[in-house]
């Protein structure tokens, strides 16, 4: 089989499963041959050997059943950098990108910083790569997800500068340590929803999706103990979900925080909130 051939059987067979099924068949194609999508035009008319036709359908057949892509091809790609991701974290997203860029805006040389619920790394080690001149904590409560923490920071070149601890929440973060800011993308989709939500997303580890009955279980665990890490004047920053500004600003204004700010995503929807601790 040729390439462009292969390119047409995958498209079709993901006809129902994604909406750019040529797209993700291309992508899927440039993965199994190890070259650049780019590539694949100058190849079009190459018949693919055995096992490279052998590993390009096996990836079709795991899209197939909504594996999502980025799990198939181990990686995301995240405020500029590649990510390793599979199924032990959540898939980084490109709104998430905004609660990075509103910390590094808030950033001065020295600072530290925690993440909280650090799954993949993304957060934390974009930090540390886009502002070399500060320290960062990475917490979570899963040690499979820290485990490919880890990996990222090595593979990014950040691993000296990031602390990774297993914690549920502060639970083993040394109560002497203090924060200039604290940054998480908590779990806060209802629990009444999960079910709802695509089929793709429900192969993501529901630890890092289940916000409990109301959403909010997370922002109010975090939120409250925040001054007991953070410095005066300290900021905390969360992604919020669709609808959750109000009471998550009601959660810090109830906890000592004021100049409470709120950054829409591009959609115009209340992404990130950000608080300042004054206490």
């Amino acid at each position: 089989m040729k390439v462009y051939e292969a390119i047409a059987l995958g498209a079709k067979e993901l006809e129902s499963v994604c909406p750019n099924p040529r797209l993700e068949s291309e992508l899927l194609l440039s993965h199994s041959l190890r070259i650049d999508r780019v590539k694949l035009a100058i190849k079009r008319d190459e018949v693919l050997k055995e096992e490279e036709l052998e590993r390009f359908l096996k990836y079709i057949e795991k899209r197939k059943s909504r594996i999502p892509y980025q799990y198939i091809v181990k990686k995301q790609h995240f405020m500029g950098f590649e990510f390793y991701v599979d199924e032990r974290v959540l898939i980084p997203r490109p709104e998430t990108e905004i609660l990075v860029e509103e910390a590094l805006k808030r950033m001065k040389s020295g600072d530290l910083i925690l993440d909280i619920g650090t799954g993949s790394g993304a957060i934390a080690i974009s930090i540390a790569k886009l502002f070399p001149d500060c320290k960062v904590y990475a917490v979570d409560v899963s040690e499979e997800a820290l485990e490919v923490a880890k990996y990222n920071a090595e593979k990014l070149g950040v691993a000296e500068k990031i602390i990774f601890i297993k914690s549920d929440i502060f639970s083993n973060i040394p109560q002497d340590v203090k924060f200039d800011l604290i940054v998480s993308n908590p779990p806060y989709i209802k629990k009444a929803e999960l079910e709802n939500l695509q089929e793709e997303v429900k192969k993501e580890p529901i630890l890092a999706l289940d916000g409990g009955e109301d959403g909010l279980f997370f922002y109010k665990r975090i939120i409250p103990d925040c001054k007991f890490y953070l410095k005066k004047g300290g900021r905390g920053l969360f992604e919020i979900g669709y609808g959750q500004r109000e009471e998550v600003e009601k959660i810090f204004l109830e906890n000592g925080f004021d100049e409470i700010e709120v950054i829409k995503d591009l959609a115009h929807i209340d992404r990130v909130i950000i608080g300042r601790y004054n206490l």
